[in-house]
């Protein structure tokens, strides 16, 4: 491989655009192609970046273009037949989350990434902020000792994507709020935690604002004529094989101050509590004079050039990868499982 690692970029919609903006950050990569289903989006987004090729169909890109990887940018439902056509095509592949619509299809993408020996990663962006490496480094140091329980959340006021498209649509997006933003919260928890064994998944979902066309948020195009069968909220209770359990909440839509991203861990020797809106960590000890709180305050990083610098190193051979497909598969599982537990109502056992 040259040291100019080429990329190819497949959807040129909005979460395109914070992949390319990393990337002109980035020297070691070029993208050299980009391609979408509207061809004029693609066209855009090539004056705007300088990329030279445009495809309407991303196969031809994949077989006509000498390039690395890919970066996946497209509709849920497409993530897993476009990472396993770029794995068949020798490229290594950085997808959106979620992993796929579900873990059987997920577990269809690590089959063939083990087949052809190319890189599979899931872009869980949240794990590269400043405070999340600081936390993590606080666990590894053991100044939080065992952590036994742990809540997160991902919860708007105002924040249901594209009324009536592919994300309002169970059948192409795979869910609501659980799936679109929980899923951040889920992984970078689990990571946390160090991916604890779960064994039961206890879960509830409510679609309370957007059959009726409420509390929308600013992104993604309304379909006045499109459907909307998704969760707006989705809670969750997670149980793990040493005994920790973890307590989820994911919402597009809710009467609550302000939006929320956080993470609270619970440990033996001291507790963190992470707001990732506001870039905000905090460690929570006590001293023999009493309760201590030690608040961190990181200089900024951009977390997205953080993950290509990684999936970069990966691909070069000088870094094990941080997001493991394999990992990201068990929170594709969880995810399942708490979709399965509100549908039927019943405690789902792994």
């Amino acid at each position: 491989m040259s040291q100019t690692v080429k990329f190819g970029i497949v959807g040129a919609g909005g979460i395109s655009e914070a992949h390319l903006k990393a990337i002109q950050k980035e020297p070691r990569v070029v993208v050299g192609a980009i391609a979408d289903v509207v061809k004029e989006v693609a066209i855009g987004q090539a004056g705007k970046y300088q990329i030279p090729n445009v495809y309407q169909d991303y196969r031809e890109m994949l077989e006509n273009d000498d390039l690395d990887a890919v970066i996946i940018c497209v509709p849920n439902f497409l993530h897993a037949p476009v990472a396993i056509d770029a794995l068949k095509a020798g490229k290594h592949v950085l997808s959106e989350k979620p992993m796929a619509l579900n873990s059987e299809l997920a577990k269809q993408m690590i089959e063939t990434a083990d087949q052809t020996g190319k890189v599979l990663m899931i872009a869980q962006n949240n794990r590269f902020h400043a405070e999340t490496t600081m936390l993590k480094k606080w666990i590894a140091e053991n100044k939080l000792g065992q952590i036994y329980h742990a809540k997160t959340g991902w919860v708007r006021r105002n924040g249901i994507p594209g009324w009536g498209s592919w994300f309002t649509q169970k059948e192409l997006s795979g869910g609501g709020a659980l799936i679109d933003v929980g899923v951040h919260v889920l992984d970078l928890t689990l990571w946390l935690m160090d991916f604890p064994k779960p064994v039961s998944v206890m879960g509830k979902t409510y679609d309370v604002f957007g059959p009726e066309k409420k509390k929308l948020l600013g992104y993604g195009k309304v379909v006045d004529q499109g459907s909307y069968n998704v969760e707006d909220l989705a809670v969750a209770m997670i149980q793990f094989e040493e005994g920790s359990s973890l307590v989820l909440d994911a919402s597009w839509a809710s009467h609550i101050a302000q939006e929320r991203v956080y993470v609270s861990l619970y440990g033996k020797e001291g507790g963190a509590e992470l707001d990732l809106f506001h870039k905000k960590l905090t460690l929570y000890t006590d001293s023999p004079d009493g309760p201590v709180d030690q608040i961190s305050h990181l200089p900024p990083e951009d977390e997205r050039l953080n993950l290509l610098k990684h999936f970069v190193d990966v691909i070069e051979g000088k870094a094990e990868p941080i997001c493991k497909p394999e990992q990201s598969l068990l929170v594709q599982q969880i995810l399942d499982a708490i979709y399965q537990s509100a549908e039927k109502g019943e405690l789902i056992r792994f």
